[in-house]
């Protein structure tokens, strides 16, 4: 026997039934289409929010002095702290 879901909620049920005979296809391809469009709209949604995170950077970066912007993280908190962890 194949892999199974067992839905228990009937409104789900019959939302799955009302769209596969709509569609003409079978629950299980109706659900699984369903799912791939969702997975693809939130993985969509993470690469806007990514864009957004890497603009906000770009305008942080280009806000920075010159000689910050070249320097690597270790160095920067070299800078600010001292041996002991200590603001410098």
């Amino acid at each position: 026997m194949g892999a199974q879901l067992n839905i228990k909620d009937s409104e789900t049920i019959e939302l799955a039934r009302g769209l596969a005979a709509e569609l003409g296809k079978s629950v299980t391809a109706t659900i699984r289409e369903a799912l791939e469009e969702k997975a693809r709209a939130r993985e969509a949604d993470i690469q806007v929010r990514i864009a957004e995170i890497n603009a906000i950077v770009d305008e942080i970066r280009e806000k920075m002095p010159p000689e910050v912007r070249a320097m690597s993280s270790k160095e920067l908190m070299d800078a600010i702290y001292d041996e002991d962890g200590l603001p410098g």
